[in-house]
C-alpha cells in the first residue's frame, strides 16, 4: 500500500511540472500536433442582433466579433466582412453589403425592406479566414424571423401544440384578430428536413369556415411552413414536427469511446426524443439473459451505469414500458485497450485508466483547443490513478489521450474543464416599473469567479421589446465559442451552459460522455486530411484593365479611383503587367457609403475591357457543402399576448434613423446621373439639317457637312427611313426632297443608357465602399416640454449599445428613455475580456 501511494505521488509531481521533464521526444510529438492544429485553426464568429423578430421596414442592428480559434482573443488577421440577408428557403439574396472589420470587431445596420415577404431569414457573414472551398460546417450566421406586422392580422390556430399527440393530419383554422373565419386564404405548405431544406412544397385555400385539413406525411421532415395571405395581408408560421421513426431511440456510449474485455466502464445512455419532453425510463440490464443491474434515465434523456464488460457474453437492456421489446448494447468488445475514468476534484482533475499493456510505457497528452497542456511518458499497471492540476488549464472541452510508446491512440475521451472562463455579470436598475418616456438607468457589474472586478471589459447588447425577442433562442458568445463551434449543435450542453450562473460540471460531462467524440474538430485523425484549402474571400479586392489590340508596352500602369460623390479627389492606382490592380480596406473605408469607381486611362483607339471580381459571386458555389449549425428553437406562434397600440408604421421610420437614399432606393446615383447628361452630347451623333445658311428640322442630312447643331429632347422633328435615304437625300442641290420616299415626324428623346452601359462608355467600373449608414439614434426626454411632444413614439429597440467598457470599479451604465408602447422590455448583453473569457447578463422592466 506505502508503494503504490509512493507510485501516485510521484506521478502526479511529474505531471505538475511536465514542461521541465519532457524529453526530446515528446517535444517533437507536442510540436507536430500543435502545428497541425494550428494550420487546421479557424476564427470563431458570431454574430449579434438587437432582436429575433423585425417588421418589415424595420432597421436591423448587429455586432460582428473574430475570436482566435484557440486563445479566445480577439482576432486581428481580416479587415472585410461580407454580410448578406438570405431568404433561408429560396436562397434568395435580400442584403449584401462590405463592411470593415477592425481588431476583430464591426457592427453597423441592415434595412429590412418594406417588401420582404414574412418568414424566417438567414443574416450571414463571412470573412476571408472562414470561408473556404469544400468547407463543412458553417457557423456565423443568426436566424431572424421578418413579420409583416408584430400582432397579425390573420391568426393560425393548428392542432400540432407542444404536447403533439403525432397526429397523420394537420388541421388548421384561419381567422382574423377578432375571431372572424377567413375563406379563401391562400395557404402554402413548405416541408423542411432538419436542414432547414424544402423537401415538398404544395398550396390550398381555406374553406367557407376558414379551415383547412390535410394528411400529415413526417418522413423526413421536422418543421412545416405555413405562408398565408389573403389580399395585402399576409402572415407566416413555422411548426416543428415530432419524429415519429424512432420516438425514444437510444444510444449508448462507452465513457473511453469503446468497450474493453474485463475493464471496468461507464455508460452513458441519451435518448433522441424531444428535449422539451419528459424522456425518463427504468429498465435492466441483462447478461445472457439474467438480470445484471437496474437503469434509470431522467427526465433529460440521460442515464449512466457502469459494467465490466465480458467478450462472448450477449448484453440487452429491458425497458419497463415496453416488456415485449429488448435492446441489444454492447455488440462490439474489444480485446484490448485502454479505458479513462475521469472526476473533477476541486482544481483537480483524477484520472483512473486501466490498459491492457501494464508495465509498458504510454504517453498521456491533454489539449484544449488544439494546445497541449499536459504531455507525458508514464508506466501504467492495470489499473493505475493520476491527478493532473487544473491551475493553469484554460477552460474549455478538453480532450484526454492516452498513447503507445510508438505515438498510436489506444483510448480518448472528452472532459469539461471550468477554470475562471465564466464571468459574473450584473445589471442593475433604478426601478423597475416606468411611465412611458421616462429614464431608465442600468449599471452593470463585472467579475470574475472570484469575485473580482474586472475593468476594460468589454459590454454589448440591446434593450427592447420583449415581443421581438424569442426567448427559447439560447445561443451566446459563451455556448458558441465553447460549445458550436467545438462540437456542432447540442441543445442539452447549450441550454446548461447558456445560464448565467455558474456551469453544472456533472451534468456537462455526463452530455460529453453521451456525445458522438468523432464531432470534436481538435482530434489529430482530423489533421491528417489537412491540406492546403482555397479561400475565394480576400482582404482586398480584385480587378483587371485589359487594352486591347494594344501591345503591352504602350498600355497605362495606373488607373483612377475616386468616389462617386468627389470625382475632383483622384487616386493613382497601379497596374501589374497583366492589368491587374487591387482595392485594399483602406480604399473601401475612403469609399464608404458611397461607390467606389475605377478608370482605365485611353490608349488611342485600344478597346478597353474593365472588372472587378465580385467576391459574393463565389458564395453559394462554397456553401453547397457547408453544414448549417442551426439552433434548435421553438419559432413561436402568430398568436401574441401582448397588445400595442394601433400605429402608423411610417411614422416608426421617420422618427428613427435616416439612411442614406441612393443604396437603400436603388435610385440612380448623382454621379451616374450627371454621366447620363454628359452621354447625350458626347455619345450622340445625330444632328439637325442646316443647308443653305439655315436650320431645318431634319434629323440627320445625307449631304451635311456641318453635323454640330443637336436636336433638342421633346422637339419635333423630321426622320427619314434608312431604306429611302439616298431616294430622299438624292438631290445634293436641295439636301432633301420630302416629297421623294417615306419619313415620319418624330418627337425627338435622347438615347437611354443603363448604368453599365454608361460605365463602359467613359471606361469606368465601380464596386461598393464600406456600408456604414447613420448609427443607432436613441430618444431622449430630458424635461417637461419634449415629453408632451405630440409625435408618437413606438421604439420597440430603445438602446443598441455594441460597445461599452467597465471602468477601474468593473462597471459601466446606460441610460435611455422608454417609449410610448406599454409592453415588457428586456436587455440582453454579452460581456468579453481581453483574454477571452465571457459572460452575460438578462433583465426585464415593464413600461405601464
Amino acid at each position: 500500500m506505502i508503494k503504490y501511494r509512493l507510485i501516485l505521488h510521484l506521478i502526479f509531481l511529474s505531471l505538475s511540472n511536465f514542461v521541465q521533464s519532457q524529453t526530446l521526444y515528446e517535444k517533437v510529438l507536442v510540436a507536430e500536433f500543435e502545428e497541425k492544429a494550428r494550420k487546421n485553426a479557424r476564427p470563431i464568429e458570431y454574430l449579434q442582433t438587437d432582436k429575433d423578430i423585425y417588421e418589415t421596414g424595420e432597421q436591423l442592428w448587429f455586432k460582428f466579433l473574430q475570436l482566435d480559434g484557440q486563445f479566445l482573443s480577439p482576432y486581428q488577421g481580416d479587415s472585410i466582412l461580407y454580410l448578406r440577408l438570405v431568404n433561408q428557403i429560396s436562397r434568395e439574396v435580400f442584403w449584401e453589403e462590405k463592411y470593415g472589420i477592425y481588431s476583430g470587431f464591426t457592427d453597423g445596420m441592415v434595412l429590412l425592406n418594406e417588401n420582404l415577404n414574412p418568414g424566417i431569414y438567414n443574416l450571414e457573414a463571412y470573412s476571408p479566414s472562414s470561408v473556404y472551398h469544400e468547407m463543412k460546417d458553417y457557423h456565423a450566421f443568426k436566424e431572424i424571423e421578418i413579420r409583416q406586422f408584430i400582432n397579425p392580422e390573420i391568426i393560425i390556430r393548428h392542432n400540432l401544440s407542444d404536447q403533439d399527440d403525432y397526429s397523420d393530419t394537420l388541421s388548421l383554422i384561419v381567422s382574423d384578430k377578432q375571431g372572424n373565419r377567413l375563406s379563401d386564404a391562400k395557404i402554402q405548405i413548405t416541408w423542411l428536413n432538419s436542414k432547414r431544406k424544402s423537401i415538398h412544397e404544395t398550396t390550398f385555400q381555406s374553406n367557407l369556415e376558414g379551415r383547412l385539413e390535410i394528411p400529415l406525411n413526417r418522413t423526413g421532415s421536422q418543421w412545416i411552413d405555413l405562408d398565408v395571405t389573403l389580399g395585402n395581408k399576409h402572415v407566416f408560421q413555422r411548426i416543428e414536427l415530432k419524429d415519429i421513426t424512432n420516438p425514444k431511440e437510444i444510444t449508448f456510449h462507452p465513457e473511453s469511446g469503446k468497450l474493453i474485455h474485463n475493464q471496468e466502464s461507464f455508460v452513458m445512455l441519451s435518448a433522441a426524443g424531444d428535449n422539451n419532453e419528459n424522456q425518463s425510463r427504468q429498465g435492466v440490464l441483462l447478461k445472457d439473459g439474467e438480470i445484471l443491474q437496474f437503469i434509470n434515465m431522467g427526465s433529460e434523456g440521460l442515464g449512466k451505469f457502469k459494467v465490466k464488460p465480458e467478450k462472448g457474453s450477449s448484453y440487452r437492456i429491458l425497458w419497463n414500458d415496453t416488456p415485449s421489446d429488448t435492446m441489444t448494447v454492447f455488440d462490439q468488445i474489444e480485446d484490448r485497450g485502454v479505458t479513462i475514468n475521469l472526476n473533477t476534484l476541486a482544481d483537480t482533475l483524477l484520472m483512473t485508466i486501466q490498459t491492457s499493456w501494464p508495465g509498458q510505457k504510454h504517453f498521456l497528452r491533454l489539449q484544449v483547443r488544439g494546445i497541449v497542456h499536459v504531455f507525458h511518458e508514464l508506466i501504467l499497471e492495470d489499473n493505475s490513478q493520476i491527478k493532473i492540476p487544473l491551475t493553469n488549464i484554460p477552460s474549455g472541452i478538453a480532450e484526454i489521450a492516452i498513447f503507445n510508446d510508438q505515438a498510436e491512440p489506444l483510448g480518448e475521451r472528452l472532459t469539461w474543464i471550468e477554470n475562471n472562463g465564466k464571468l459574473i455579470v450584473e445589471a442593475k436598475l433604478n426601478q423597475q416599473e416606468y411611465g412611458s418616456r421616462e429614464k431608465v438607468k442600468v449599471t452593470f457589474t463585472v467579475k470574475d469567479s472570484k469575485g473580482t472586478p474586472l475593468e476594460g471589459v468589454q459590454i454589448g447588447g440591446t434593450v427592447s421589446d420583449k415581443l421581438y425577442q424569442n426567448s427559447r433562442y439560447n445561443r451566446s458568445l459563451y455556448t458558441f465559442a465553447h460549445i458550436i463551434t467545438q462540437m456542432g449543435t447540442n441543445p442539452n450542453l447549450e441550454s446548461i451552459l447558456g445560464l448565467s450562473e455558474e456551469n453544472d460540471f456533472r451534468k456537462i460531462n455526463n452530455i460529453l460522455e453521451s456525445s458522438n467524440i468523432e464531432k470534436y474538430i481538435w482530434l489529430e485523425q482530423k489533421f491528417e486530411n489537412y491540406r492546403t484549402v482555397e479561400y475565394p474571400l480576400g482582404n482586398k479586392l480584385t480587378g483587371q484593365i485589359k487594352y486591347r489590340n494594344s501591345s503591352k508596352e504602350n498600355d497605362s500602369n495606373y488607373g483612377l479611383l475616386f468616389r462617386g460623390d468627389n470625382e475632383g479627389n483622384t487616386a493613382f492606382i497601379p497596374l501589374d503587367r497583366e492589368g491587374n490592380f487591387e482595392i485594399y480596406p483602406e480604399e473601401l473605408d475612403f469609399g464608404k457609403d458611397e461607390y467606389l469607381y475605377i478608370k482605365a486611362l485611353p490608349k488611342g483607339s485600344s478597346e478597353i475591357i474593365l472588372t472587378i471580381k465580385d467576391p459574393f459571386d463565389d458564395l453559394e458555389s462554397v456553401l453547397k457543402t457547408a453544414n448549417f449549425n442551426y439552433p434548435s428553437i421553438d419559432y413561436g406562434s402568430s398568436e401574441q399576448k401582448l397588445d400595442l397600440p394601433a400605429f402608423d408604421r411610417n411614422m416608426i421610420l421617420l422618427s428613427e434613423f435616416v439612411v442614406r437614399g441612393k443604396r437603400i432606393e436603388q435610385e440612380r446615383e448623382k454621379f451616374i446621373g450627371e454621366l447620363a447628361e454628359r452621354a447625350k452630347l458626347d455619345f450622340n451623333d445625330d444632328f439637325l439639317c442646316n443647308g443653305f445658311g439655315h436650320v431645318w428640322s431634319v434629323l440627320n442630312c445625307y449631304y451635311c457637312a456641318d453635323k454640330n447643331i443637336k436636336p433638342v429632347e421633346g422637339g419635333e422633328y423630321i426622320e427619314v427611313f434608312d431604306s429611302d435615304r439616298e431616294k430622299v437625300f438624292g438631290n445634293a442641290s436641295k439636301h432633301y426632297d420630302l416629297s421623294l420616299g417615306n419619313w415620319r415626324r418624330v418627337i425627338y428623346k435622347y438615347p437611354k443608357y443603363t448604368d453599365e452601359e454608361l460605365m463602359k462608355l467613359y471606361n469606368m467600373t465601380r464596386t461598393k465602399g464600406f456600408f456604414v449608414g447613420a448609427g443607432f439614434q436613441a430618444k431622449e426626454y430630458p424635461d417637461h416640454e419634449s415629453k408632451n411632444d405630440p409625435e408618437a413614439d413606438y421604439r420597440n429597440t430603445l438602446g443598441w449599445y455594441p460597445y461599452l467598457f467597465t471602468d477601474s470599479n468593473g462597471k459601466a451604465e446606460i441610460e435611455l428613455y422608454t417609449s410610448d408602447i406599454r409592453s415588457i422590455f428586456a436587455g440582453n448583453f454579452e460581456v468579453l475580456s481581453a483574454d477571452g473569457k465571457m459572460g452575460k447578463v438578462n433583465f426585464e422592466f415593464v413600461v405601464k
